[in-house]
């Protein structure tokens, strides 16, 4: 009994403090943190973050501490990334989803879940609510990779600014099927990048067979055009293609929002980059509280 109490003990205080730590699961060690659940009510979700590409869970410093205010937040590192362990598995959605699935029952940490996804992430909250449909209460996309992509999407972008067949097909080369060798040293990030690329070579039509629960779904967008002039491409004027793929991705995103009958706002941001969480925390933060509290 008393070590059972002990163990209990240790359990409460690490929710209570929100201190990084690892957990693990199915022979993997997660390095997970935990914010806000001292006074949490069943009624309220909890908020859960999917990192982008090959970035760990500090990226969300600037907006984890005030949210973990009104709702308790779950963040962690995927394998291979961060403080996690390094594993040399591909991060497939039913991977990364089944063991984040797994934490959190480990956790204890009960739905209902608004789940966040930044970059790559937003892919794998989409397969996540996909898989798990009845346990999700709401969807916030920052600046998502674009699972509504088609190649046939791409390339019409390129169309529309006047580049040559010919080389649209180099670049749609280059972007998809060049060979890539493997990166054990940073196996994890590389990991990462060719799975999105083989969910690209397919126009994502694992994601697409998943359903979309019937949730509240917010997009955030980035309008500030980052890539410095000694990085930009010479084939093409990357500022104008940048501008033309947000507003197709935007239409694209509001038949998303307009599918649910709970509705839901896409929100364009003109001076945040790609990181919007970190150029805009205070949009995420009003937001996601109103999310909340619906």
């Amino acid at each position: 009994m008393r070590e059972i109490f002990i163990l209990l003990f240790i359990f409460i205080a690490f929710r209570a403090i929100g201190q990084e730590k690892l957990v693990e699961i199915n022979g993997i060690r997660y390095n997970v943190l935990l914010k806000g659940f001292e006074d949490k009510s069943d009624k309220v979700p909890t908020l859960i973050f999917e990192s982008g590409m090959g970035v760990d869970l500090g990226n969300w410093d600037k907006i984890i501490d005030e949210i973990s205010s009104f709702a308790p937040v779950f963040a962690y590192d995927r394998a291979g990334i961060g403080k996690s362990d390094k594993i040399f598995t591909m991060p497939t959605t039913s991977f990364v989803n089944k063991n984040l699935h797994d934490i959190l029952e480990k956790l204890q940490i009960k739905p209902p879940y608004i789940l966040v996804g930044h970059s790559l992430g937003g892919v794998y909250i989409r397969s996540f609510a996909g898989y798990y449909p009845n346990e999700i209460a709401g969807l916030v996309f920052i600046d998502p990779a674009d699972f509504t992509e088609t190649k046939q999407d791409w390339n019409q972008i390129f169309r529309q600014m006047g580049v040559p067949e010919k080389k649209i097909d180099d670049m749609l080369y280059e972007r998809l099927y060049k060979p890539s060798p493997v990166d054990s040293l940073h196996f994890g990030p590389w990991s990462e990048r060719q799975t999105l690329t083989q969910w690209r070579k397919t126009d994502f039509a694992e994601i697409k067979t998943l359903p979309l629960p019937n949730v509240p779904i917010l997009f955030f967008v980035g309008g500030k055009f980052e890539v410095p002039p000694q990085n930009r491409s010479k084939d093409f004027d990357q500022e104008t293609f940048f501008h033309i793929k947000n507003n197709s991705n935007m239409d694209r995103w509001k038949k998303l929002i307009y599918s649910s009958s709970k509705g839901g706002s896409l929100i364009y941001l003109t001076n945040a980059g790609h990181y919007i969480h970190r150029d805009e925390p205070k949009s995420i933060i009003q937001n996601i509280k109103l999310l909340v509290e619906q």
